[in-house]
């Protein structure tokens, strides 16, 4: 049932909710499409299984840590007043296990906006690392893992903000002033899961778009 329900709000929000015109998308057919590029790619831990991207919550880090699998980037075609959008569901057990978005120059420096899992409660976080040092900007509770993010680029400012369904107002969770050389992405990632148990993070209906509000 909750499949169904993020497909229908993944449609919802692609049409009534979005910010602007639409720069890049992918609905997961099949394939993921040529413009990603994988870091760290192993291939039997990821799949594509109706319209969803779904990722094995890896035991790697990229937050304090260089070593995340399957982190997946793509190049937007412009780098202000941008931002990315997906929905995100898992069901995390660890302290830590998190998945999410990213906006990325390297392992050392980005920002992550993410659905977390602390002390068996649900957090959407917004993080920076610049220069391989991290800092929390922003932490809110969350009622599930399950969530629609969106990553929202002005100049410096990144914002991140989320939303359980596509009827909800979007919540802020807070901003990061990241501000680095270097090509920028917007990435998907997990991060912390368990080591002996597989646990998969569907995500569906990636977008980047204009952001014009």
């Amino acid at each position: 049932m909750m499949k169904h329900a993020l497909v229908l709000s993944s449609l919802l929000l692609l049409g009534a909710g979005a910010s602007g015109d639409e720069l890049f998308e992918d609905s997961f057919d099949k394939e993921v499409k040529p413009a990603w590029k994988w870091i760290r790619p192993d291939a039997d831990e990821w799949r594509i299984v109706d319209g969803q991207l779904q990722v094995r919550s890896q035991f790697g880090r990229i937050w304090g840590g260089n070593d995340a699998k399957n982190v997946l980037v793509v190049r937007p075609s412009k780098t202000d007043k941008v931002e990315a959008r997906v929905n995100v569901a898992h069901e995390p057990k660890e302290k830590w296990e998190q998945a999410g978005l990213l906006w990325y120059v390297d392992d050392d420096n980005f920002v992550k906006f993410i659905s977390e899992q602390i002390d068996g409660k649900m957090y959407a976080v917004i993080c920076r690392e610049q220069g391989g040092r991290g800092r929390v900007c922003g932490k809110v509770v969350a009622p599930s893992g399950n969530m629609q993010l969106r990553l929202i680029v002005r100049g410096k400012n990144v914002t991140g903000q989320w939303r359980i369904k596509e009827t909800d107002p979007w919540s802020d969770s807070g901003s990061c002033e990241f501000d680095v050389p270097g090509d920028r992405y917007f990435g998907l990632f997990t991060q912390n899961g368990p080591k002996d148990q597989v646990r998969w993070v569907r995500f569906d209906s990636f977008v980047i778009a204009d952001s014009t509000e």
